[in-house]
């Protein structure tokens, strides 16, 4: 070869120089890629910890949301305000376990405990009264009792680590006080704390909450490598858990291929430039090349054993006469049988097909020459019946079929997850009865069968939950599915709606008299005392009834006829039962047959708005109008509110019905002679099922009318249902400009607080108490007492009601700022109020 090459001509010099420039560059491509695979690499694993950390973190912040979620209905409890600060209660709180024992048995906590500064008032560990208090067992209560007092402020608890009996843990503590604490009491400081100790069986159900293994909790500086961590603040502990390595894993599984395939280039690229400068030499490399196939031939066949023998499935082959010649390694450790046993078998003894013959699929694709799957089943080792996924191929050689070779996969796991699915998607889980979806297909399944449907509601069910809790309700319930089915054929079926309501379907039910019989057997089944936990309870129910025969009608119909035929039995006196009949369904009907003419005539333009003016309290200057809408019924002619305002409130009609009032009555406003407020009432309905704010800004922003003058009154109902969401809803409404009314102020029970809380302009005093002016003094006494408030809080007060001149004087007397009723006018409509404007303006007094 160095003879060879020393005689190069210059064409060969110019070959050998362009094969060098070429295998430079081949391996320099090479080496830039195995760099980007590292970085590739590395890259995974670093956004693996970074996951991991953050899954982490979310699992401890959800444990605490949960415990402190879980403390608050402990702590802000009357009961236990009465029980545990106003003076300790030993006999209610632990052996009426109130706060006893089942916070550990069933709740896992170790330590449930009552602070104060002097120490600890009362104390229980590991499910029993104890004397000692939570400074014996940690040095951190006085941290836990700041802490607590702090996050009182916020209206939530504290939580965080410590180190319990030498066991780190996590704490959640709160200030016990009632829902309402009146305002002559000092505010309450004693402190509720609950102690989970983070064990092994606590941190194993919080890592699988977010897929990571080995939740552990280690002390000290000294922490495991390869594991993430994070401290346990305060507690001298730190999180720790196991870290996946995906990077890792793909540079050890690429790196040999990738070296192996090196070392090929290598070899082809030295073959080649022999080839290309010692032409001579051919035969050998042709020796050379044969042996590399060779070569290449028995690696693919050991990776082809190494696959067989590491995949989850298990592969087979059979001859032309389908008997099995080959079973891989897989397919003993799966089944349980061993391969030699099975070798020369036919292989339908192995599969069996519900559906078919495993011989004459395969026959079909010998004849086709495709590619096809089977679901088939087999029998393990144990003899249990395993479903699997066959896939099969023919081998052709010449045209001919040698036999088959396929895989196996086993699904029966995923089967059993598909049926369980499929079950969930039918029945209800408590129970195990069929399910509003079960019923429905039952129903329509029946078709024009005679049936009887009984709607039944438990009686006494309610006091049971609320008593001895939800776990014995379960218990009830799941008593009475129980008796239910005793009392029922096969052919009939007992379905559970939801909560303590049942409904049961006779197919063939008889005669109503045989009917009546089997109401009368279900009560008396339902009577029959239970004994659940050690208690001994008693139910009983009311059924509604319509039968088939008589009212046929779709599912839903029949549904429909019987809960009004309970609602006829419980007002009976619950006990018993009652039938379907239309008289029971008048009221109903007629009320959704003005409810849907409601949502068909408020796109046809039949409502109305009335406008009420406000006056000052010298009877004679318009201050402002409350918008008030009226529906004008093509058939019952002019309705008041109170007719369909209620209506509205209960269906989804009352956003659609708001936003009209709210932007006609912007719209009219905006064209008004005087610049004065538009006063819009809104329900707190609109607040719980739309977006206000954005309605609001929608109403200002379509119409023009400026902000300041839209007024909006709130009754206290909207306070009442979400504290949180309606002042952060009244905040944003203020940021827009518009004013706040109270409306019926003096009707609540704490509207002196909401007036503290909530961004109001200005309060309306309720009419009753106008109403009662110069009858009784205490009226006027409660009457001034507003005014005062209103005027020292700088707030404008509005009386409605106004109906006498004597009403008027006394207020304007008490220097009351606004008036409204039917003794200044009458809710008008707009051209009539307009008119109203103009001429007050042209009759207002000079410099007015």
């Amino acid at each position: 070869m160095e003879a060879t090459f020393g005689n190069d001509s210059p064409r060969s010099h110019v070959v050998r120089q362009l094969i060098l420039a070429f295998s430079g560059l081949l391996l320099l491509a090479l080496v830039l890629g195995m760099v980007s695979l590292y970085r590739i690499a590395q890259g995974l694993d670093e956004r693996e910890l970074v996951q991991s950390r953050f899954h982490a973190e979310s699992a401890l912040v959800q444990l605490q949301k949960s415990e402190r979620s879980y403390l608050w209905t402990h702590a802000a409890w009357q009961a236990a305000y009465d029980h545990l600060v106003v003076a300790v209660d030993p006999h209610w709180a632990f052996e009426e376990d109130n706060v006893g024992a089942t916070l550990f048995t069933e709740d896992g906590y170790e330590g449930v405990f009552v602070l104060d500064d002097d120490g600890t008032h009362y104390a229980v560990v590991r499910g029993r009264l104890s004397d000692q208090g939570l400074e014996q067992y940690s040095a951190s209560s006085g941290r836990i009792l700041q802490q607590a007092r702090e996050a009182v402020q916020r209206q939530q608890p504290a939580s965080g680590y410590l180190v319990f009996a030498g066991q780190p843990a996590l704490f959640t503590a709160a200030v016990i006080r009632p829902p309402t604490l009146p305002h002559h009491l000092p505010a309450p400081k004693t402190v509720l704390v609950f102690i989970r100790v983070l064990a092994p069986a606590v941190l194993g159900q919080l890592g699988q909450s977010v897929g990571l293994a080995e939740f552990a909790v280690t002390a000290g500086a000294q922490l495991p490598k390869g594991k993430g961590h994070l401290p346990l603040e305060a507690s001298g502990h730190s999180l720790t858990w196991h870290i996946e390595q995906p990077g890792s894993a793909l540079i050890r599984a690429v790196f040999g291929p990738l070296i192996v395939a090196v070392l090929i280039i290598v070899l082809i690229m030295a073959l080649f430039a022999r080839y290309a400068m010692r032409t001579s030499a051919g035969i050998d490399r042709s020796h050379r090349q044969l042996a590399a196939s060779k070569q290449a031939l028995e690696a693919s066949e050991a990776r082809f054993k190494a696959v067989a023998e590491a995949a989850s499935d298990w592969i087979w082959e059979t001859d032309a006469q389908q008997h099995l010649t080959y079973l891989s390694p897989r397919f003993a450790e799966l089944t349980g049988h061993p391969a030699e046993h099975w070798l020369q078998k036919p292989v339908s003894e192995l599969f069996d097909c519900e559906t078919g013959h495993v011989e004459t699929w395969l026959h079909g694709l010998g004849a086709s020459e495709a590619t096809g799957s089977l679901r088939c089943q087999y029998h393990d080792q144990a003899g249990q019946r395993r479903e699997c996924r066959v896939a099969a191929k023919a081998i052709i050689e010449h045209t001919i079929c040698k036999g088959f070779r396929g895989t196996c996969t086993d699904i029966t796991d995923e089967v059993t997850a598909h049926a369980r699915i499929q079950h969930l998607s039918q029945h209800d889980p408590l129970t195990g009865l069929p399910n509003r979806n079960k019923l429905f297909r039952f129903l329509e399944d029946a078709g024009k069968a005679s049936q009887a449907v009984l709607m039944l509601d438990l009686d006494n069910f309610k006091p049971i939950n609320d008593s001895l809790g939800h776990p014995t309700g379960d218990a009830v319930l799941i008593e009475v599915a129980a008796r239910l089915g005793q009392v029922t054929r096969g052919t009939d079926l007992v379905a559970r709606l939801g909560g303590d309501k049942f409904v049961l379907v006779l197919a063939g039910p008889g005669t109503r008299e045989e009917v009546d019989r089997f109401c009368a057997r279900v009560i008396e089944a339902l009577r029959r005392p239970m004994a659940i936990d050690q208690h001994r309870v008693q139910v009983g129910g009311s059924l509604g009834v319509v039968l088939s025969a008589d009212y046929p009608g779709t599912p839903s119909d029949l549904i429909r006829f019987a809960d009004v035929a309970l609602y006829g039995a419980k007002q009976a006196g619950k006990n018993t039962w009652r039938y379907f009949s239309p008289q029971m369904n008048t009221a109903l009907l007629d009320k959704r047959v003005l409810e849907q003419e409601l949502r068909e005539g408020i796109p046809r333009g039949e409502l109305r708005l009335h406008f009420q003016p406000r006056f000052k309290v010298d009877g004679v200057t318009i201050a402002s109008a409350e918008a008030l809408v009226r529906w004008h019924h093509p058939r019952l002619g002019l309705l008041a509110p109170d007719r369909f305002i209620p209506l509205a409130e209960e269906s989804d009609l009352i956003v659609l019905l708001g936003n009209w009032v709210l932007h006609q009555a912007c719209g009219l406003a905006r064209a008004w002679p005087l610049d004065i407020l538009v006063s819009v009432n809104m329900s707190p309905a609109q607040f719980s099922r739309s977006d206000g704010v954005r309605d609001v800004a929608e109403a200002l922003r379509s119409t023009g009318l400026p902000a300041h003058r839209l007024e909006l009154e709130i009754t206290e109902n909207v306070m009442l249902n979400d504290v949180e969401g309606a002042l952060h809803t009244m905040n944003a409404l203020k940021e827009l400009g518009v004013r706040l009314n109270m409306d019926d102020f003096g009707t609540g029970y704490s509207s002196l607080g909401y007036l503290r809380t909530y961004p109001f302009d200005s309060i309306k005093i309720d009419k009753r108490f106008i109403q009662a002016l110069g009858k009784r003094s205490s009226d006027r006494s409660v009457v001034q007492a507003i005014i005062n408030l209103g005027n020292a809080m700088g707030m404008t007060v509005t009386a409605e009601g106004v109906e006498t001149p004597e009403q008027l004087a006394m207020l304007r007397e008490d220097q009351c700022h606004e008036v409204q009723g039917f003794l200044l006018s009458r809710p008008i409509e707009n051209e009539a109020f307009v008119r109203l404007m103009a001429n007050s303006h042209a009759n207002a007094p000079k410099g007015a």
